[in-house]
């Protein structure tokens, strides 16, 4: 593997606030909604002792279409370090509900790196009509309303209300519009408990709310006014003045750095990672989630952890079928999805320019990989999920970006593909990383455009896979912990 790549993996790391971010934005606005709701409430969003950002949350009667309505105004600024270079991620929603809490329409803004993500979703029945407009790339999608439970704006507010009771659980879905699916959240209220904040025990109610990115501990006192919370990476959150809140950092003010604190040290070092066959650890952390278990890795459980043994197949094993067989196959990896505009004219022409005349699944996929690692630059900066469109145009980004424009190209030139993420290491340390995945006719293979190989390495570590809303969606590491079992190299 060339030198060149340990560059690439630097900028990849930022893949960790990618996933990380919409799950705790989000979070940081449901502990925001536990405050008064009858003035704008202001929260502080703490990493290691420091601020890196704050939210502010107001509640108002309002109308929608002529009927009564709730309306909810959230702003969230986020801004610290990615690589050591200062990131800024700008959020800012408003919602409208009805008397239940339901919602009717969710409008929200994603600002980062001079990037524009909006998404205006309408509540009509059984579905949600979402209009999406990635800086200047517009598109609209259908996505079918769950029927399996109930639909809310604010998990927190039955809590708030004094609805559930203690000892009680309550599952929810709610719209992620970073990915414009819905998540299922379970609350749990667990009553009496006590906290810390700023160095003094308070006694407050607590409320745990978890669901398939990460867990949240949300301290509340009597009137359901939001004490303190607790999130991923030891996020914390508390009730911050305007002032406070709204204060410039000091030029003094340690910036701390995301993807160094979402990343995870292995036990022991891993020698020459790009170029390891087979990779066998264990891993220990609360909550795995769903991970992928087949071909590429395989999972199982071991006692408070989990045993994973990759072993992703080898490109010069099988030389493939052709393209047509391969999507003859698995057709439904052939068409478009959200972010993945497949059918485009733009990118079936820019695919058959790339790929030429070859008929073959693996030459062509690693035309493409070749292709889009010369065409992209990486840019940690940039915090927004984004349409493969708007990334070609750009030619920059993360990890993130270069496996959605590949995956874009691959189906493009007819080859089933989706895109696969985890976490991965070529420096001794694992950083949460993408990459696309093609079928050939026989197997899934790895097809990472950051890297100048056509050969995937062990060292990546699959926990989701899919389109965007699925592989996007894997739970986050909290307080994870790897040993290295055993490598074997190429």
């Amino acid at each position: 593997m060339n030198q060149s790549r340990t560059g690439g993996v630097l900028e990849d790391r930022s893949l960790a606030m990618k996933v990380l971010l919409p799950a705790g934005l989000m979070l940081l606005s449901w502990s925001a909604a536990a405050q008064c709701r009858a003035e704008v409430a202001y929260l502080g969003m703490f990493l290691q002792g420091t601020r890196i950002g704050y939210s502010s949350y107001v509640s108002s009667p309002s109308h929608l279409d002529g009927h009564p309505a709730t309306r909810n105004d959230n702003t969230t600024i986020l801004e610290s370090g990615l690589e050591g270079a200062p990131m800024r991620i700008e959020m800012v929603s408003t919602s409208w509900t009805d008397k239940q809490g339901r919602p009717l329409r969710v409008v929200s803004s994603s600002k980062s790196s001079g990037r524009t993500q909006k998404f205006d979703a309408v509540f009509a029945g059984r579905s949600v009509i979402v209009k999406i407009d990635t800086s200047g790339v517009k598109s609209q999608r259908k996505i079918a309303v769950p029927d399996d439970g109930r639909i809310v704006d604010d998990p927190m507010a039955l809590v708030m209300n004094g609805a559930m009771k203690v000892g009680a659980a309550a599952s929810f879905y709610v719209l992620d519009t970073s990915s414009m699916s819905f998540v299922k959240t379970q609350v749990k209220f667990l009553g009496k408990s006590t906290t810390t904040v700023r160095g003094k025990s308070v006694a407050a109610n607590l409320t745990e709310i978890s669901d398939p990115h990460s867990n949240m501990r949300v301290f509340t006192d009597g009137k359901g006014n939001l004490v303190r919370a607790e999130g991923p990476m030891g996020i914390e959150m508390l009730p911050l003045s305007r002032r406070e809140a709204l204060a410039k950092p000091k030029p003094s003010d340690r910036m701390v750095d995301l993807a160094e604190a979402s990343s995870i040290k292995p036990d022991r070092p891993i020698h020459d990672p790009a170029h390891v066959h087979e990779l066998k650890l264990r891993l220990t952390v609360q909550n795995l989630g769903n991970p992928p278990s087949g071909e590429f890795q395989t999972v199982s459980r071991d006692g408070d952890g989990w045993i994973i043994d990759v072993h992703p197949p080898q490109n010069n094993a099988d030389a493939g079928t052709s393209i047509p067989n391969a999507r003859s196959q698995k057709p439904e990896w052939t068409k478009p999805s959200m972010n993945l505009p497949a059918q485009n004219s733009r990118f079936v022409t820019l695919a058959k320019r790339i790929v030429g005349q070859e008929t073959q699944v693996h030459p062509a996929a690693f035309a493409i990989r070749k292709y889009v690692y010369q065409t992209m630059r990486p840019n940690a900066g940039i915090g927004v999920l984004r349409d493969a469109g708007e990334v070609l145009d750009s030619k920059e980004g993360v990890c993130r970006d270069y496996a959605v424009l590949t995956v874009t190209l691959l189906r493009a030139a007819g080859i089933p593909a989706r895109l696969a993420s985890g976490i991965v290491t070529w420096d001794g340390t694992f950083y949460y990383h993408a990459w696309a995945e093609a079928y050939d006719g026989r197997h899934w293979i790895g097809i990472d455009s950051t890297s100048d190989d056509n050969q995937i390495s062990a060292a990546h570590v699959k926990l989701g896979e899919g389109n965007v809303e699925q592989a996007f969606s894997f739970t986050f590491l909290d307080k994870a912990k790897i040993s290295v079992l055993s490598t074997e190299p190429e």
